[in-house]
């Protein structure tokens, strides 16, 4: 993936993105990063008549339209998801976190998680959901993390928001407390209820963190650095294109053979039952 930048106005940045497939994209996007216009030749340009391959590709260069505004530009057009180096930071704060701080910020989270297995763990947001309201039992815990403004630690963390499918391709959010409701989150974990040993929560963080580092760079079409090329759930945002086009390789699945990355560990207790339940 490359583009460059060819102008912009009051309104809007104007660029050019290439894909790996030698495609060109003319992209426009708003300084919140909304876009607003999008063209390009080699794929149908009604969602309904383009391959899934095609979907991808647009999807990739959409997202590195995004991405490389942000990086280029004095404006934040980019989601949370997209960010590599915030994610990192993330990662690195965790890593060397007191076990105190651990405790403070993330405890509610870690019993969100294991809570479904352990009995003497109290989840602090039973399931929300109104009975009847779902399609499925699949339910996902996210947890919003903002780092202090120097980036130096954890600031704050939000309450266990719940997402439920009510339908297919009809995914919900019932939301918690949020000290930052308007602001954009470092990140954004996302992850089913697990069953691990609280001495495994702190990697257990940092492999989830990991993977999502990973998957902000296939999401904009780049292969991530070495360090991040592991299998396991990282965000949502790439996971669906994982399971719904067929030629994405399964990065979100442990137990995936994908050339080039490998499953370090594997946090995968209650993971996969869950996951075929969307099915």
């Amino acid at each position: 993936m490359r583009a460059n930048i060819t102008g912009q106005n009051d309104e809007r940045v104007g660029l050019y993105v290439y894909d790996d497939n030698k495609i060109e994209h003319w992209v426009e996007i708003e300084f919140d990063g909304e876009i607003k216009y999008h063209e390009q030749d080699g794929y149908a340009d009604d969602p309904d008549e383009r391959t899934l391959k095609g979907d991808e590709m647009v999807d990739q260069a959409r997202d590195y339209a995004k991405w490389y505004v942000a990086q280029n530009t004095e404006y934040d057009t980019v989601p949370w998801y997209l960010r590599s180096e915030r994610i990192e930071r993330v990662k690195d704060v965790v890593e060397n976190l007191s076990d105190d701080d651990l405790k403070h910020h993330f405890e509610h989270y870690y019993r969100q998680l294991v809570g479904a297995y352990d009995d003497s763990i109290t989840q602090p947001n039973p399931d929300p959901v109104p009975v009847g309201a779902a399609m499925n039992e699949y339910r996902e815990h996210k947890l919003d993390v903002y780092l202090t403004e120097d980036g130096s630690t954890v600031d704050a963390t939000s309450g266990v928001h719940v997402m439920y499918y009510a339908d297919i391709n009809d995914d919900r959010i019932i939301r918690s407390d949020d000290p930052y409701p308007d602001r954009k989150p470092d990140t954004r974990l996302e992850h089913v209820v697990i069953d691990i040993n609280r001495d495994q929560f702190r990697e257990f963080l940092i492999y989830h963190l990991r993977c999502q580092i990973r998957d902000s760079y296939l999401a904009r079409g780049e292969e991530p650095p070495e360090e991040y090329r592991v299998l396991g759930p990282g965000t949502d945002h790439m996971m669906v294109r994982c399971m719904n086009r067929d030629f994405v390789p399964d990065y979100h699945n442990y137990n995936a053979t994908v050339q080039g990355y490998r499953a370090e560990d594997t946090f995968n207790a209650g993971v996969f039952g869950q996951i075929l339940g969307l099915f």
